[in-house]
């Protein structure tokens, strides 16, 4: 049977896209469905072709048995809500300086994207190590409060003094992405709307808050999403501790680390469509412009 033209385009896409449904298949919708069977059920010996179904007692188990898990939960949830909107709020105003005509503006952009490039080097590798061993980034208290200093104003008040400062470096760290795609949405706003707000008198502070920031939500939008991913899906001690349960010990538990895992996963999607909801209405009001 001869093929016309757009039918032959049309297989040729589908043999493009074979390679891409066929590694779909195996590698994220088999390990996918697999990890949700694996999750209420329980393994004979560890033997995956011996699974028997035990319903939501591993996620029960999280919740009620579990000593570890829901305190380690909590500490990420509570990073997570403090560091986002730091982290957002950081990016979106040094983006705004940063898209400014000053000079050196490739190097202030280097400086900030620099962490990036470092966070992916043995020293991170370290610092974050010693991040999840102790709860937090312990890096401001050797560097900005030296010993005599610690002495002088005693632990209480170096302890809160160094969880600021550790908190500062934090987002200054995990800011570098979101400063570039921050800088890109500013700089994709049309000049024309600032030179009508300049000639109809319009002050710097009138145009961040009727034009930069309403047409910035899709960016920031953006951002949001992909600081809370980052922020969860980053080494953290919940998923350490998962990790831990399923290849770190002598008797592993890999159902009950499933269960865990999709715990972990169905509260970080609430958290991105919670956020898709609150940000619907100014994302909407800019693609309608």
């Amino acid at each position: 049977m001869k093929l016309s033209y757009s039918q032959k385009r049309r297989w040729s896409g589908y043999v493009f896209l074979l390679p891409w449904l066929v590694g779909a298949a195996f590698f994220l919708v088999y390990p996918f469905v697999f990890s949700i069977a694996l999750s209420v059920s329980d393994l004979e010996n560890n033997n995956f072709t011996k699974m028997f179904f035990v319903g939501l007692a591993n996620y029960k188990k999280a919740f009620v048995t579990d000593v570890e898990f829901v305190p380690k939960f909590l500490t990420v949830v509570t990073d997570t809500l403090i560091n986002t909107p730091m982290i957002v709020i950081f990016a979106f105003l040094t983006a705004i300086m940063v898209s400014r005509d000053i000079k050196g503006k490739g190097i202030f952009r280097a400086l900030f994207f620099l962490p990036v490039l470092l966070g992916t080097g043995f020293v991170m590798q370290q610092l974050q190590g010693q991040s999840i061993q102790s709860g937090s980034l312990e890096v401001a208290r050797g560097i900005l409060l030296p010993e005599k200093l610690q002495a002088y104003l005693g632990y209480e008040i170096t302890g809160y003094i160094t969880a600021f400062f550790n908190r500062i470096t934090i987002v200054m760290w995990g800011s570098g992405v979101q400063i570039v795609i921050m800088l890109a949405g500013i700089q994709s706003i049309a000049p024309a709307l600032y030179e009508v707000a300049r000639v109809d008198g319009a002050t710097e502070w009138e145009m961040f808050w009727k034009i930069t920031l309403p047409m910035s939500a899709p960016i920031l939008l953006l951002c949001i999403v992909y600081t809370i991913a980052a922020s969860f899906t980053g080494s953290s001690q919940v998923v350490d501790y998962i990790i831990s349960l399923a290849f770190g010990t002598a008797v592993p538990q890999f159902a009950y680390s499933a269960a865990m895992g999709w715990i972990y996963f169905l509260f970080v999607l609430a958290v991105i469509l919670l956020v898709f909801l609150m940000m619907r209405r100014p994302v909407n009001r800019v693609a309608q412009r």
